[in-house]
């Protein structure tokens, strides 16, 4: 469960990260909307990943390539596809779970009971189709933990009217959540974000992002509100990697599949890595800049790395 100082902290985050635009440009109204959806991008990009990603299709190829479950799937053999599964799930895969099934019947399903999006696939020896599998790479608790690292934000999950018993949610959390819109919970105002999502083996499952409103949102321009959110993400990625040359690349990679952000580490005036190289001539602290025939708005913070503290700057496409 979020504690109440955790949402106090977010919003005293936001509030900092985004600067009041020129009251030309204020966002008004709209401005918890814009937000949300940011935030709300970035959740549905970390899900998406789950279901495509690198991890994802290198799970899907050793499945479909493992020779002990191949021959025990063709042999009908359930006491060795049972054990072929097992050393997948907890040895040779990222896999969380992985259910094998021939015809209609479920040979083997090994894995937790809680799993988020499933991806399925043919199994085939000697190019003919032998059977079927569902596996996933992500259980509820592990996006969770992505989510609310990443975001920072109070996270329901339901089927149905039920609430996924995982820890970390928000719990019982508002007994009515709107796809996109206002909602208030103990006490506190937050705009909501959510998207249909997939469990294992299949069926819906609803996650809502509760995003904190501050006070002062709407007096912001829309484009500083979601350049701070998708800002604030990026350094909170960024507390999860020990930063150093080493790991500047990986961190930029994920930065830019969740944010859409362009990334640059910069000590000083040197660029020591980036999303493109090389990148801006220079590069304000916060503003807007023109780089490669577009404009962006740049937000920025500093790190600490093993190569001593950096400033990271994220432009994001207006």
């Amino acid at each position: 469960m979020v504690s109440p100082r955790a949402v106090t902290a977010t919003a005293t985050l936001l509030a900092t990260l985004a600067a009041p635009g020129p009251a030309s440009t204020v966002c008004g109204p709209a401005a918890p909307e814009v937000l949300a959806r940011a935030a709300g991008m970035v959740a549905t990009r970390i899900y998406a990943s789950e279901l495509a990603g690198s991890e994802t299709r290198s799970d899907q190829r050793q499945v479909e390539s493992y020779a002990p479950l191949l021959s025990a799937v063709a042999s009908h053999d359930r006491t060795a596809v049972n054990a072929a599964v097992t050393r997948l799930v907890y040895s040779h895969t990222h896999a969380v779970r992985l259910r094998v099934i021939s015809g209609s019947t479920v040979l083997a399903d090994v894995g937790g009971p809680y799993v988020l999006a499933p991806v399925g696939g043919t199994l085939r020896l000697h190019g003919r189709s032998i059977g079927r599998y569902v596996l996933s790479v992500q259980d509820d608790l592990g996006y969770v933990k992505l989510v609310t690292r990443f975001l920072g934000v109070p996270l329901v999950m339901r089927v149905g009217s039920r609430g996924v018993p995982v820890e970390g949610l928000l719990a019982p959390g508002p007994p009515n959540i709107p796809q996109h819109g206002p909602v208030t919970y103990r006490h506190v105002l937050y705009e909501a974000f959510s998207f249909s999502a997939r469990s294992f083996p299949a069926g819906p499952v609803r996650v809502s992002l509760l995003v904190p409103v501050p006070g002062s949102l709407s007096v912001k321009s829309c484009a500083a509100i979601r350049s701070a959110e998708l800002a604030r993400a990026a350094q909170l990625i960024s507390r999860r990697f020990k930063l150093s040359p080493a790991s500047f690349a990986s961190y930029i990679k994920l930065t830019r599949t969740l944010t859409g952000g362009l990334i640059y580490i910069r000590a000083g005036a040197r660029q020591l890595a980036g999303s493109t190289w090389p990148g801006p001539s220079r590069l304000p602290s916060a503003g807007s800049i023109s780089y490669q025939g577009r404009s962006y708005r740049v937000s920025s913070f500093p790190a600490p790395t093993s190569v001593g503290r950096v400033r990271v700057y994220q432009l994001v496409s207006t």
